[in-house]
C-alpha cells in the first residue's frame, strides 16, 4: 500500500485530502497553486472511497481503492483499480452514445486514484428513487439491453482484462463474499450447483455490478453506468439476471408495479437478445439468466448489503429465489408467471 495515499495517523485507512488534490493536479496537468476542492460521497460506498471533485472549471470523479475495503473483510490488490480503468475504455468505446459511462481522465498511481468524467448532468442514483419514480427504469429497458448487448457481443471470446490472479480474486470476492452469503440462507442445499453454473460460463465482459446504486437516471436520458470495480470474464446471464432482479424487487413490494416490471424485463430480453447478435447464444444465455435471478434476489434480501424490506416482502423475496433456483424456467413466459404476484 501506498504510504502517503493513506492517513496513518487515525489508522482508518482514509485518504488524505491533500494527497488527493495533488493527484488531480498531476493527473490535469494543472500548476500546483490550481484550487482542488474534494467532497467524499459516502452513500453507496461500501468498499472504496469516492469525491466529488472540482478544478480547473470543470467537475470529476475521483475514485480510491484502498486494500482494506471501507465495509467488507478483505485484503484485496489495490492494482485492481488500472483493470477498472482498463474496463471504463472498453465499455465506453463499445457503448457509444446508447448508455453514458464515465471517460477516465487520469489513474494516480501514487494514490490508486481513478480520475473520471461527471455524467451527471442532472441524473440521479435509481436506488434513492425506485419504487416511487418506477418509470425512470422502466423507460430503459430497451437502452439497457441494446447497450449490454453491444458490450458483450464486442467483447464475446476476448478474454479476460485482468492478470489471472486478480481475475480469480475479483472473482472470489463477488461470490464467495457478495453472493454466497444470501444464497446460503435461502437454498443452503442448492447453492453449490447454481454458484457452479454461475461461474462456469468464460464468454465475455460483464460489468457485475448493475444494481440500481450504479444507475444514474433522468426522465428522456439515456442512464449513465459507473462502478466497473468488478468487471470479470463471465456469463452476460449475470449483467441480465442482476437487471431483471431490480425491476423485480420493487414489484415484490408493491403489486401495483408487476406489470411495469414484467413489460420491463420483457424489452431489456429483447433488446439484448437482438442485439447480441446470435439468436442461439441468446437462447443459450435466457434459461441461466432466470435462475442466476435467484441469487440476485436472495443477496438483496439476506447478503451483506442487503436492502430495508418489510417482513411480508423478505418472505416473497425467499419464497420466489427458492423456487427459481430449484426449478429454473426454460422461457420468458413461464418466468414471468412465476414471479406473477403471490
Amino acid at each position: 500500500m501506498t504510504s502517503g495515499a493513506v492517513d496513518h495517523d487515525n489508522g482508518s485507512g482514509a485518504p488524505r485530502l491533500e494527497r488527493l488534490a495533488e493527484s488531480v493536479r498531476r493527473g490535469l496537468g494543472l500548476p500546483q497553486e490550481s484550487p482542488v476542492a474534494l467532497q467524499e460521497i459516502e452513500e453507496h460506498s461500501n468498499i472504496n472511497y469516492v469525491f466529488r471533485g472540482e478544478a480547473a472549471g470543470r467537475t470529476l470523479y475521483l475514485k480510491v481503492v484502498p486494500e482494506r475495503p471501507r465495509r467488507f473483510a478483505a485484503h484485496l490488490p489495490r492494482e485492481r483499480l488500472l483493470s477498472e480503468a482498463e474496463a471504463l475504455r472498453r465499455f465506453r468505446d463499445l457503448a457509444g452514445d446508447v448508455v453514458r459511462i464515465p471517460e477516465v481522465l487520469f489513474v494516480g498511481h501514487r494514490e490508486m486514484a481513478l480520475g473520471m468524467s461527471d455524467v451527471g448532468n442532472g441524473r440521479r442514483v435509481l436506488f434513492s428513487l425506485l419504487p416511487d419514480r418506477f418509470e425512470l427504469l422502466h423507460e430503459q429497458a430497451e437502452t439497457l439491453g441494446r447497450a449490454i448487448g453491444t458490450i458483450h457481443r464486442g467483447t464475446r471470446g476476448g478474454g479476460p482484462i485482468r492478470p489471472p490472479a486478480e481475475e480469480a480474486i475479483i472473482r472470489k470476492v463477488i461470490f464467495d463474499g457478495l453472493m454466497a452469503p444470501g444464497a446460503q440462507q435461502v437454498f443452503p442445499e442448492l447453492w453449490d450447483e447454481v454458484g457452479a453454473e454461475m461461474q462456469a460460463p468464460e464468454q465475455c465482459l460483464v460489468h457485475a455490478d448493475l444494481w440500481s446504486k450504479n444507475l444514474l437516471v433522468a426522465p428522456g436520458e439515456p442512464v449513465a453506468l459507473v462502478d466497473f470495480e468488478g468487471v470479470f470474464y463471465g456469463d452476460p446471464a449475470f449483467d441480465l439476471g442482476t437487471l431483471v432482479a431490480v425491476a423485480l424487487l420493487p414489484a415484490l413490494e408493491r403489486n401495483a408495479l408487476y406489470p411495469a416490471a414484467h413489460d420491463f424485463v420483457t424489452r431489456l430480453l429483447d433488446a439484448w437478445s437482438t442485439t447480441c447478435g446470435d439468436p442461439s447464444w441468446a437462447r443459450e444465455v435466457l434459461p441461466r439468466t432466470f435462475r442466476a435471478t435467484a441469487t440476485f434476489l436472495a443477496a438483496r434480501g439476506f447478503g451483506p448489503f442487503a436492502y430495508e424490506l418489510g417482513e411480508e416482502t423478505r418472505r416473497h423475496v425467499a419464497r420466489l429465489a427458492e423456487s427459481l433456483a430449484a426449478t429454473p424456467p426454460t422461457d420468458l413466459r413461464g418466468f414471468l408467471r412465476r414471479v406473477g404476484p403471490p
